[in-house]
């Protein structure tokens, strides 16, 4: 009876050992990849176009990677920036992450940064944040980011407005805080090379900006067209304070400047706007095939979301893209530290559907961008139109690593173009 007892439980054992066995091979078949990205609170509408984007680009495998099954797991609280370390170590820890996708914007890069280079084992790969200083200073090894940075986004905008438009005076226009610094500098960097100046340049405060004061000032600088470095929303406010005041000059916007709250704006922008010209990496007028197949399966798979995809549907797209070919290339293989999942990654050179893009030796990404110029459409409504690619486009834009840094970090009076 005792016998009987000692062989029930060694077969129980078997049973208990095997299902184990199972289980651990089972997870060895899968791959987690975990998505940081708001879906509620302020940034909740860019977290959910971020959603969409990677999980697009899942679906271009078919759900797969490597061989393994690969699962996407979002760790999404409102006011994420602030928890971001919190969060994705959650990811990692609870949800069993391999690679990490994130942060949605610049504000929680810095301490992801971090996070990045205290766990060298784990695989981080940039979401949607533009901050320049995520791979241009003291690059972390296990993190990579397939996108532009904000001053990136300028690529062949000052010299488009120095050479086709016969600009050579500006005055320029932002917030004070680091994503105008940023974006005037990667403007100015182009425009005061090929000659041109910077008759004075206007730095806002968050909150109760003195647009009539400005407009004022404006009325008395010599000046060929002002640089508007700030959402469609504030350009509204101001454009309406200063064409109120006389003002007459042309507007060069930033990437964020003619979005849809402005060119769905009241008619006094169509008559005022059309000629007006800007840098963007994506544009919903882009006529590449690419493109259109891209906006097209967007619109067909999420039917209820907005009528093209956002830039943080883009990125994500892309970020994710890149580690789902990378693990296809390594084979799902995530042993020794990641190591050849990451030496994939910094090889990799595919098409995206704004062009091609391929990584430097700061794992930060060379890519097209987009001079566009407003224009009136046939249905009257005021759109976006592509008048040239800047390609193969470097984050130190053209100067060389030394250079580039010469001319300090973005701020008020970087770069000194008198």
């Amino acid at each position: 009876m005792i016998q009987s007892h000692r062989l029930v439980a060694f077969f129980a054992s078997l049973l208990v050992v095997g299902g184990l066995a199972a289980c651990a091979a089972k997870a060895e078949d899968s791959i987690n990849i975990g998505i940081l990205a708001e879906l509620r609170g302020f940034y909740g509408s860019f977290g959910m176009d971020a959603k969409r984007g990677a999980e697009m680009a899942l679906a271009e495998f078919g759900g797969r990677a490597g061989g393994k099954s690969v699962n996407l797991v979002f760790e999404n609280p409102d006011n994420l920036a602030s928890k971001i370390v919190e969060r994705a170590q959650k990811l990692i820890r609870e949800a069993g992450a391999q690679l990490i996708v994130g942060p949605l914007t610049g504000s929680g890069g810095k301490a992801l940064k971090k996070l990045a280079k205290s766990i060298p084992d784990i695989t981080f790969i940039n979401g949607a944040s533009a901050a320049r200083d995520l791979t241009l200073l003291e690059p972390v090894s296990n993190f990579f980011r397939f996108t532009t940075d904000s001053a990136q986004w300028m690529a062949g905008l000052g010299r488009y407005a120095y050479f086709n438009k016969g600009y050579r005076r500006i005055v320029t226009i932002g917030e004070n805080y680091s994503f105008p610094y940023t974006q005037v500098m990667g403007f100015l960097v182009e425009f005061c090379s090929a000659g041109g100046q910077a008759a004075e340049m206007f730095w806002l405060p968050l909150s109760d900006k003195p647009f009539d004061a400005v407009s004022t000032k404006l009325e008395n600088i010599e000046a060929d067209a002002i640089f508007v470095a700030l959402n469609g929303g504030n350009t509204a406010v101001f454009l309406e304070h200063y064409w109120k005041s006389g003002g007459k000059l042309p507007i060069i916007g930033g990437s964020t400047t003619f979005d849809p709250i402005l060119l769905n704006s009241k008619s006094i922008f169509h008559t005022r706007l059309p000629g007006s010209i800007a840098a963007v990496p994506v544009s919903n007028s882009d006529e590449r095939i690419a493109w259109k197949e891209f906006a097209g399966s967007y619109r067909e798979q999420y039917p209820d979301a907005a009528e093209t995809p956002s830039i943080f549907a883009y990125n994500y797209y892309v970020n994710t893209k890149a580690a789902l070919l990378a693990l296809e290339e390594a084979d799902g293989d995530l042993a020794n530290g990641q190591r050849k999942v990451r030496k994939e990654l910094a090889n990799l050179n595919f098409e995206t559907p704004a062009g091609p893009v391929s990584l430097d030796e700061n794992r930060q990404a060379i890519a097209n961008n987009l001079i566009i110029e407003i224009v009136v459409g046939n249905d009257k409504q005021l759109k976006q139109k592509v008048v040239k690619t800047v390609t193969t486009v470097d984050q130190t834009l053209g100067l060389g690593r030394d250079r580039y840094l010469a001319l300090g970090v973005p701020g008020p009076r970087t770069p000194s173009c008198p």
